[in-house]
């Protein structure tokens, strides 16, 4: 006879087990007292203030994965013990009860800054999803504050703990701040048009003082304000410098190429601001308003700069730098042109030539010798713009020559002053040629080719030139200028 058997014996609910809920909330608590002990353990000494530390872990709770940030500012504190000692008084609450407005600070620039600007926090902890999940649901959304609330109480690490939620592009959080004395909750509403009465200050005064709801009288409210200009067209007064492309203008071989090729600032921004002043002497309705820019006690300008700008400097350095790589022969990248010049040159000539030529045959052909060889292949460069940079080069082929060896010094002798002594002074330690010499003035001459006449080609087409006009000099014993 088979025995019945009580099902309740072996199916029953074990209410020890902790649910996915109490993990989550344990696993934040741990993270907050690990940073504790961390920040007890590892005291900075740092000379750098205003720097946001930003510390994350990583969460996973109802097939969500979320991230835990913890964010805090360096502050600088002054030498005065007792001076020193009210800051870290008032650096243990994170809510800066006198907060101003400050200008865009560049080390501000993370994700959840916008929390610092709103609250004026220094200290503040913010749970967000991560692969672009939004936390839509109420039922999800009370369960993530109330982790928050419960997590605060258990920690007591007195710090604001933020939750993220709706879409990411609206920037709306939910959050509380809870120690011994007090207790904020941070809530916001996000609407598509706001009322038409909060565009002026009066009407947010009025809000303010409806939300506060104090049975007493409310009379002391300090207002700051701030109006911010945002300047993005410039008309004519944009710098920036048109990239030469096959354009070359001789006047300036000795300039390097410098300037940017787009506007390297992308706005200015220039804020008027109004700080801590009472509500009763500042008037804002839609008919008349105090708030007059011109009037502002405290202005301040930044500019937004343009990403990674194109620097013509720094292109013609950085290829110049890509080319030490390059293995290339110049008979491979100037093909035919380079082969056909090299047929024409035949060593037995020099046996049948006179050992001393004339001085007139010289200044005809220094310089300008392969030029009038074979021109089966097309040049990368014209001659219009090669002969100016070899005659640049090797000035004494020139009988006018525009820029003979010394002529700089001649010229900026008389226009150094002190700073360019410090400049020369500081310099000394680097490897260089001496200025306006060949190889200085080669050095030049192959950054123009590079940055504007046709890339390594014009490159390979200027070395061989150099080369030729070396070599022939070489070869009729012809001093070497520079």
């Amino acid at each position: 006879m088979n025995e019945e058997i009580d099902e309740s014996e072996f199916y029953h609910q074990d209410f020890t087990t902790a649910s996915e809920w109490e993990v989550f909330m344990a696993r934040m608590e741990e993270i907050i007292n690990q940073w504790k002990t961390d920040d007890m353990k590892n005291e900075k000494i740092t000379d750098i203030i205003n720097v946001w530390d930003i510390r994350s872990e990583k969460l996973t709770f109802a097939d969500t994965d979320f991230l835990l940030h913890a964010y805090k500012m360096d502050i600088e504190t002054p030498d005065n013990s007792e001076s020193s000692d009210e800051i870290e008084k008032q650096n243990d609450i994170p809510i800066d009860s006198l907060y101003d407005f400050e200008l865009y600070n560049e080390n501000n620039n993370n994700v959840h800054s916008c929390l610092s600007t709103w609250y004026g926090l220094k200290e503040y902890i913010v749970l967000a999803p991560t692969n672009n999940v939004n936390i839509t649901s109420e039922n999800k959304i009370k369960i993530l504050l109330s982790s928050a609330y419960i997590v605060s109480n258990n920690t007591n690490c007195g710090i604001p703990i933020f939750v993220q939620i709706r879409e990411r592009w609206q920037n709306c959080y939910l959050g509380v701040f809870e120690n011994e004395a007090i207790r904020t909750n941070f809530e916001m509403v996000h609407l598509n048009k706001g009322p038409p009465q909060c565009s002026y200050l009066n009407g947010l005064l009025d809000l303010f003082k409806t939300k506060i709801m104090s049975p007493c009288n409310i009379e002391n409210i300090l207002v700051s304000v701030q109006m911010t200009y945002t300047l993005t067209d410039f008309g004519n007064f944009i710098w920036k410098q048109e990239l030469l492309e096959g354009d070359f203008d001789t006047e300036s071989l000795f300039i390097l190429p410098f300037g940017v090729s787009v506007d390297p600032i992308n706005s200015i921004i220039l804020k008027a601001t109004w700080s801590h002043l009472p509500d009763h002497l500042i008037i804002d309705s839609e008919i008349y308003s105090d708030l007059d820019p011109i009037a502002a006690p405290k202005w301040s300008c930044s500019a937004n700069i343009t990403y990674e700008p194109v620097c013509l400097l720094g292109e013609a350095l950085s290829e110049f730098f890509q080319n030490l790589s390059n293995n290339s022969s110049i008979y491979n990248v100037l093909g035919d042109f380079a082969a056909s010049l090299s047929m024409d040159s035949n060593p037995l000539d020099l046996l049948t030539e006179p050992a001393v030529p004339a001085i007139t045959a010289l200044l005809s052909r220094a310089a300008r010798h392969s030029l009038s060889r074979n021109r089966r292949a097309n040049p990368p460069i014209n001659e219009s713009v090669l002969v100016p940079m070899l005659y640049f080069l090797f000035p004494d082929a020139d009988e006018k020559s525009t820029y003979p060896y010394g002529w700089r010094e001649d010229n900026e002798s008389l226009k150094r002053n002190d700073s360019n002594a410090m400049c020369e002074e500081d310099f000394k330690g680097f490897k260089t040629v001496a200025a306006d010499s060949l190889c200085w003035r080669l050095s030049i001459v192959l950054a123009h080719a590079l940055q504007s006449l046709g890339g390594v080609k014009a490159f390979c087409h200027v070395w061989y030139e150099f080369v030729q006009e070396m070599r022939y000099r070489w070869e009729k014993s012809m001093p070497i200028p520079g």
